[in-house]
């Protein structure tokens, strides 16, 4: 695959297709990453008939949940990250699991949309304020859990601040989602930072290559690929691009998976299901999938 003049291990041949970039920059005391989501988060509008607004804060939600899942090694790894908030959405969940495979969904899919500017949504009307938690199984004796509250509902504001603060990582964080004609044409993602090792010259070289660098969502317009964008940011000739991963929404909801849920109900509750002689109709919160169990199949759950 040539992307330009460049060649990432693991990414699509197709590079308009959804995928992650990886890269060390500044001679190893920066982590670089880019991603285009453009395909997931148009996957996800559709699965949960998403307003504009709940669109991009959903979309940017996904986007960062996926960067800042990057480390995930093991293959039963997992990554839950929840906002509950006071705006108009009232809160989202996102899960991520190894291979950069994501699936979320918001409380509330249909809500006023608000623009800073005409294009330019409103994200942290409709988030407001609230806390982001996330929750990371990765084989350990307990999942590793950390908070932070809010701090504009932006977003990308938010997971820099978590990262800040829960786990000490200084970033930059950049995320966005065009919508046009009611559809997501263009969103993605990138995330820089320091690593130990990292002074002040770095935190300095950081802060001027931010200042004024173009949106993600006009750089993926104007045909950018994520490797390329990390390049444009980084303006670093020693840039090391180390691999890269399609991305994509992906649910793994089956009517097993479904009944493991339901069995949970208890015999006095299974045994009312069963009486009303109709069964029951369960959906998946992350795609909407529906899944019917008649009485007979209802009893087979009753131990």
């Amino acid at each position: 695959m040539t992307d330009g003049v460049y060649y990432v291990k693991g990414v699509p041949e197709d590079i308009s297709m959804d995928h992650i970039v990886r890269a060390d920059g500044l001679k190893g005391k920066v982590k670089c990453l880019a991603i285009r989501t453009t395909a997931t988060c148009e996957t996800a509008r559709q699965f949960h008939d998403l307003s504009p607004a709940a669109c991009a804060a959903l979309g940017r939600f996904m986007t960062g949940s996926l960067l800042i899942s990057e480390s995930m090694k093991g293959k039963k790894d997992t990554q839950t990250t929840v906002i509950k908030c006071d705006g108009p959405i009232k809160g989202m969940t996102c899960v991520t699991d190894f291979g950069f495979k994501v699936r979320a969904y918001p409380i509330e899919n249909n809500i006023p949309t608000e623009y800073h500017r005409p294009g330019k949504i409103n994200v942290g009307a409709a988030v407001g304020k609230g806390l982001l938690t996330v929750i990371r199984d990765i084989g350990l004796k307990e999942p590793y859990v950390g908070s932070t509250e809010l701090v504009s509902g932006e977003i990308a504001e938010d997971f820099t601040y978590y990262l800040a603060s829960s786990e000490q990582t200084p970033s930059v964080v950049s995320l966005g989602v065009l919508m046009e004609e009611g559809r997501v044409t263009q969103a993605g993602g990138m995330m820089i930072q320091l690593l130990p090792g990292a002074g002040e010259e770095e935190i300095s070289y950081l802060e001027t290559r931010a200042g004024g660098f173009p949106e993600m969502t006009y750089l993926l317009s104007e045909g950018f690929s994520p490797a390329q964008i990390l390049d444009l940011f980084m303006g670093d000739p020693d840039l090391e691009y180390l691999d890269g991963a399609p991305v994509g929404f992906e649910c793994p909801c089956s009517k097993e998976r479904m009944s493991e849920g339901l069995a949970t109900l208890g015999r006095a509750e299974l045994e009312e299901l069963i009486a009303s002689g109709e069964g029951i109709e369960t959906q998946c919160h992350f795609c909407n999938k529906k899944y019917h169990f008649d009485p007979e199949e209802i009893k087979k759950l009753i131990t």
